[in-house]
């Protein structure tokens, strides 16, 4: 081990373009001329991902279940990104095979794929910065010139909405953020009052009371229609309803939870069993019936009051 820490920091020496000099955890302070303080502080936060550097806050908590809508642009903003980064791939600067230290791809990485390449190796044990890195690669040559063919039917003006990728159940997937935008071009309005159910915790009540109470509210997943008992134990009560829906969907989704108090749907759960309809709900009342997965369905929502609240019975 110590040999191969030497050999990284006469790596680090020998190609970055600040001439660094071997240093150990403590010492890269990167302090030398000509760096600027953005360059610095990207250069920085990469390295110290890296464990070639200390964390001044050793104990930061790591996110994971909120996801950032910072991750999350539109298919222009996308394309942008990936022109750029065609262009260094040109001039031989890739995330393929390994790390570049060039400035320009730091500073792309932590702005468009750092919480994946920090927040969510931390969280998931199966992906490592590797495999982030890979994706990267694979997103920029092939992956992000086949999202606008394959989800576009779905929606009818993808370029206005806002996407991000994000870990589930062994790779990275494609997300969409389920915000006003999407909103108003599925409903025609952000403003769609209708009754739902919600399970919860006790815990989760109050929770829900409060954000109602101080107008600090948030999207949450709720449903009309219930095949199955919800899979957590502590969740064993009902709320009753009414939420400003913002989506929609025939089955569960998963839906994530989004830091600005949105959520965010997984785009390979758009389809359904069947050849009739895909899994979303263009309208709100044509999706109460009978779920094909026998499971739930799922209504995007703000709480906007509680009706009632219920205990689920035990079998």
């Amino acid at each position: 081990m110590g040999f191969l820490r030497q050999y990284i920091k006469l790596l680090l020496t020998e190609v970055n373009e600040y001439r660094w000099d071997p240093a150990n955890q403590k010492t890269m302070l990167l302090d030398k001329e000509g760096m600027d303080s953005q360059d610095k502080e990207n250069a920085e936060s990469f390295l110290k991902s890296l464990q070639l550097m200390e964390s001044l806050d050793a104990q930061a908590k790591v996110r994971g279940y909120i996801k950032p809508a910072s991750s999350f642009f539109t298919l222009a903003q996308w394309e942008d990104v990936v022109l750029r980064l065609l262009k260094l791939q040109q001039r031989g600067i890739d995330t393929r095979g390994g790390l570049s230290l060039n400035k320009e791809l730091i500073s792309i990485i932590e702005k468009y794929f750092g919480y994946q390449f920090h927040d969510e190796v931390k969280r998931w044990d199966l992906l490592t910065q590797k495999n982030v890195l890979d994706f990267i690669e694979d997103f920029v040559n092939h992956r992000f010139w086949g999202l606008e063919k394959e989800f576009s039917a779905y929606f009818p003006d993808i370029n206005r909405l806002k996407f991000a990728y994000f870990y589930s159940r062994g790779d990275m997937e494609p997300y969409v953020l389920l915000d006003n935008e999407y909103a108003m071009q599925l409903y025609g309005s952000t403003y769609n009052p209708k009754e739902l159910l919600h399970f919860t915790s006790v815990a989760g009540l109050s929770r829900l009371k409060e954000a109602i109470a101080t107008g600090d509210t948030f999207d949450i997943s709720t449903f009309t229609v219930a095949e199955r008992p919800f899979f957590r134990p502590e969740s064993n009560l009902i709320v009753k309803m009414t939420g400003n829906v913002r989506a929609g969907f025939r089955s569960d989704v998963k839906s994530m939870a989004v830091d600005d108090g949105r959520r965010a749907c997984n785009l390979y759960r758009l389809e359904y069993p069947g050849h009739d309809v895909n899994n979303i709900c263009y309208e709100l009342d044509s999706c109460d019936g009978s779920v094909r997965t026998s499971l739930w369905n799922e209504y995007i929502a703000t709480p906007i009051k509680i009706l009632a609240v219920s205990k689920i019975p035990k079998d």
